[in-house]
């Protein structure tokens, strides 16, 4: 059909200019419009003089280019299609309770405790995850609230129970005394100087470089000083393409960088939700999703004009696909850890 209509429009641009056809304002005798106008008077004398270039100019206009054909996608569709590009992401091993006996591990999985305040919530996920990961991180200054989590409980179980595998960072924040602390039970303590990146880059680049993991669970990071969540976002999203997933919990909230392309997401709202939200990063981005109260068709994103907070899951299945990187992110509660009352809880969380 092109290479027929390409030899028709190259045929009635010579005729117009041979003929002295005088192409409407905006065009040339080698237009698509004025050329499909000559080819009407030639194929259709009888009919309207107009209907048929523009019939078939508002049924080529927006969907059909020369060279290659096209037809935009349905805003809201998704490829459901078998071997189909799409990434599905779930959280449930953050929150399963392994039965007595079972390998729980969840391998190929790095722990990185970051320097935040260690709360209700995470002191829960800690002691879910801590002796199911590959590899166990304290990000410099975590390192001290991890060493009074452990004291602070009592008894040389618990304390032991809290021991990483690595200490890693510029290490201008962890005690002397906790570094000698550590390095006697045998931690491997790394001191990175790059000024170039944040201790949690730093603990990334090590957890993939040493222990070729392909998914990183964080905890802290968020709650704290915004420059230092702002430098933990960006150290997510420079590590994108690295880990399969990456997901950072804090208090209240889950974050996780979603790169360009379609997703699934697997949501248990016992613990996740209901409110959600999609934030670009890096470049505005055009994204359509199913499985939420506002559901986004097409829109496009962007700081300083739309983003999508404080959003609602209608479904436990979210279907996100984005032109560009994004941060997923959704409201986050445990279970009670039984540690007394709030007064008791906050005090705790202050004094870690």
């Amino acid at each position: 059909f092109f290479a027929l209509m390409s030899s028709f429009v190259n045929r009635a641009a010579k005729e117009n200019l041979a003929n002295g056809l005088r192409p409407r304002t905006g065009s040339s005798p080698g237009s698509l419009a004025c050329c499909v106008r000559s080819l009407a008077r030639q194929f259709q004398p009888r009919g309207p003089s107009n209907y048929f270039p523009q019939t078939l100019i508002r049924s080529m206009r927006g969907r059909m280019f020369f060279g290659g054909g096209t037809v935009p996608a349905k805003a809201g569709s998704f490829d459901s299609n078998k071997g189909s590009n799409t990434k599905s992401h779930s959280y449930d091993y953050l929150f399963r309770r392994p039965e007595k006996g079972e390998d729980a591990r969840i391998k190929g999985t790095a722990l990185i405790v970051l320097n935040t305040p260690i709360d209700p919530t995470i002191e829960w996920l800690l002691g879910n995850i801590w002796s199911r990961a590959d590899v166990i991180v304290c990000a410099d200054g975590a390192s001290n609230r991890l060493y009074r989590l452990s004291h602070m409980e009592g008894g040389k179980g618990v304390a032991e129970k809290y021991v990483p595998h690595v200490v890693c960072g510029d290490l201008d924040s962890i005690r002397p005394d906790v570094v000698d602390y550590y390095r006697d039970k045998g931690v491997e303590i790394f001191r990175v100087e790059d000024e170039g990146s944040n201790d949690l880059e730093k603990s990334l680049r090590i957890v993939k470089e040493r222990y070729g993991v392909n998914r990183a669970i964080l905890c802290g990071g968020l709650g704290g000083r915004f420059d230092h969540e702002m430098g933990n976002v960006n150290a997510l999203t420079r590590n994108i393409d690295d880990f399969d997933q990456i997901v950072m919990l804090g208090s209240s909230s889950l974050v996780q960088i979603l790169g360009a392309g379609q997703h699934r997401i697997n949501v248990d709202r016992q613990y996740l939700g209901p409110h959600c939200g999609l934030i670009p990063v890096v470049k505005p981005a055009r994204v359509e999703t199913m499985g939420l109260k506002w559901n986004l068709k097409g829109e496009t994103l962007k700081m300083g004009g739309l983003v999508s907070t404080s959003n609602v899951l209608t479904a436990d299945s979210v279907s996100i696909k984005t032109t560009a990187p994004l941060i997923w992110t959704t409201s986050l509660t445990v279970p009670p850890d039984g540690s007394g009352s709030s007064e008791t809880a906050a005090g705790r969380a202050e004094a870690l």
